[in-house]
């Protein structure tokens, strides 16, 4: 099945610390158990505020900096879906589901 979800989440840079205490073992973690429920219908990508990147999504960074957005925010096909909080795959996989159940 082709990936229609594309799941963006931007995040605070880290300073270091090991793998496993990461914003990207979290977005890992959750990614490989949304693909054992789901299948390959997503690509989720972990984007650190002010990296290279991070400047292609104006509106993110926009909102952070004037406080409307909090991190961790989370995008599905470029529509914001979470500002703050915690990053819940259960949620996450909810909104995915809900958005499957649209395309059909």
């Amino acid at each position: 099945m082709q990936n229609n979800f594309d799941i963006k989440i931007f995040v605070m840079p880290v300073g270091a610390c090991s793998y496993e205490k990461s914003w990207q073992y979290a977005v890992d973690l959750i990614s490989k158990k949304m693909k054992k429920r789901l299948g390959d219908v997503f690509d989720m990508k972990l984007i650190e505020i002010f990296s290279p990147e991070s400047f292609s999504f104006k509106e993110i960074l926009e909102g952070i900096q004037n406080e409307k957005l909090q991190t961790p925010v989370i995008t599905i096909n470029d529509k914001i879906i979470q500002s703050g909080g915690k990053l819940s795959e259960r949620n996450l996989r909810m909104e995915i589901k809900k958005l499957m159940a649209e395309t059909i």
